[in-house]
Parts: structure tokens; sequence; C-alpha cells
């Protein structure tokens, strides 16, 4: 027997991924190593749960009026209160609400019709992929607040037509992506034999070409719902968002710009709010697309 082999620590094999587990799991076991990641979506994971019970908790109602204007954060008013005497920190997680539902429902109006056109163009090709390249490239010449801004002054200033504008300006994003993900999937064998096999067009769309091109699906909608939520904020802050008194942050961050230096607290709590979901969606999209995309993958 030999007693160096035998004394010999056995080597450390936790990392290393086995090839029986599923390609779900082991994306998941990547998107935990991925420190950033996982803080993002503690971050995320709280804004939802404060949105939740955020009608339960509130200190004060979020449009009272309490009487003192400009008080700085104290035991009473965690956040301080606002030029009419609102308090900032009820406002602030009532806001949580709107502030995700603007950015979840957005994306959900531009995935859907962005999708479609995506993998109508890519998997039929032809006359019906040059015009509706064509479209999308038009689409895209504008920045996405540009478009938003002539959306909303052809609708008129209110959230649910911010929401609308802002899925719009969506649209071009995932109708491109899906169209080169669909026109490097359609010529796999697998699709070959599901058309030699008589499926449908529609079927083998949905069942065999879109059910594999999920990743940068969602790695994008991450990362918008993010992007959605400034260019929403934006948009409130200049007016042409949500109006009075809804307490929505970007709203909430205009409503304190004048007296920035003598009341910092109005505008300065709402913009961390905003700036934490927007950083945590980034680093969700971050982690995700490290998990997914097999070219980025580096298994430690």
């Amino acid at each position: 027997m030999d007693i160096s082999k035998a004394g010999a620590p056995a080597p450390f094999v936790d990392e290393v991924e086995p090839e029986t587990q599923s390609a779900g799991k082991r994306a998941w076991r990547r998107f935990l190593r991925n420190g950033g990641a996982v803080i993002g979506t503690a971050i995320l994971l709280f804004w939802f749960i404060v949105a939740l019970i955020s009608p339960w908790i509130v200190p004060y109602d979020p449009t009272d009026t309490l009487g003192l204007a400009r008080q700085p954060p104290s035991a009473e008013f965690w956040f301080g209160t606002d030029t009419l005497g609102r308090d900032v920190f009820s406002r602030v997680l009532v806001g949580s609400q709107i502030s995700l539902q603007l950015g979840l429902i957005s994306i959900a109006l531009g995935l859907v019709p962005g999708v479609a056109l995506g993998l109508i163009a890519g998997y039929i090709g032809g006359i019906t992929d040059a015009v509706l390249s064509r479209l999308v490239d038009a689409m895209l010449a504008f920045p996405s607040i540009l478009l938003a801004l002539v959306i909303i002054a052809a609708l008129g200033p209110n959230l649910r037509n911010v929401m609308i504008a802002v899925g719009i300006g969506t649209v071009p994003l995932y109708a491109r992506l899906v169209r080169g993900s669909v026109l490097s999937i359609k010529q796999l064998p697998y699709v070959e034999a599901a058309r030699v096999l008589g499926n449908p067009p529609l079927r083998i769309m949905l069942r065999h070409v879109l059910a594999n091109a999920y990743a940068p699906i969602v790695v994008l909608s991450t990362l918008q719902v993010g992007h959605a939520i400034l260019i929403g904020s934006g948009l409130s802050f200049l007016g042409l968002g949500a109006q009075p008194p809804t307490p929505e942050w970007g709203l909430m961050s205009a409503e304190g710009r004048d007296v920035l230096r003598r009341a910092w607290w109005i505008s300065t709590f709402p913009g961390i709010a905003i700036l934490s979901v927007v950083v945590a969606c980034n680093l969700v999209g971050d982690g995700l697309r490290s998990a997914l995309d097999p070219r980025m993958r580096i298994d430690r």
C-alpha cells in the first residue's frame, strides 16, 4: 500500500459542475456565485416587499398635509417632510408601488409586440424581414427619451401614457434582439427536423425557436426594467408623467429641486430610491447574462 497516496488530501471538486446537472441548475449555480447579482436581487426583493406591504406600514397618509413643512429628518419624520408638510418617508414607500408598476408594465407592453415582430421577421425572412427591419431601424433612429416625449406630447401627460410611451420605445430593442437570435436558431438541425416532420410554422416558431431564445430576452427585460423606471421618473420630473399629489419618485425629486440647498432631503431620498432600483436591475441583468450565455461563462 502506498502510504504517500493514502494520506494525500482528496482533490477539491465542490466547484466543478456535474455534467448530470440540468442547464437550469448550472445557470443558477453560476448566478449565485456572482456577488453583484446576489446583492442586486436582494435589493429588488426588498423593494418588491416594500411595494406589497407599504399601505400597511406607512406611518402617515402619503398625500396628507401635516402642517409641518420642510421638517428635517428626525425620530418623528424619518425622511423629513416636503414643502407641503407631507411625510417623505411614507411617500417614498408608497411610491415604490408606482415606480415598479411603471417599469414592469412598460416592459410588458414593449416585450410582446417586439418579440412577435422579431420572431416573424427572423423566421419568415424575405420581403417580410426587409419591411419589418426597416420599420425597426426607423424607430431606433430616435433616442428612447425623445420618442417618449413625442408620444407623451400626442397622448397627454399622465402615468398611463408614460407606460405606453416607454413600452413603445422598447419594441425595436426586443425586435432586433429576437430577430438576430432567430436567424441563428432556425438553421439548427432540430429546427430542420421539425420542419421535415411537417410541423406548422407557428408551432415551430413558438415551440422550437422562441423557446430556445429566451435567455437574451430575460436578460434584456431585466436591464430594461431599470431603464424604464429611469425614463419614467425623468418624464415625471419634467412634469410629463405622474401628476401631483401622486407619490412618484421622479415627481417627488422635482418638487424639492427649488429648495435643494435648504431642504435637501425632499429630493435626495426619492433619488436614492431610483438609483438603488436601477443599479439593482443592472446587477441582476449582468448576472443573468453571465449565467445564461455560455460564451461569457467563466466556471470557477
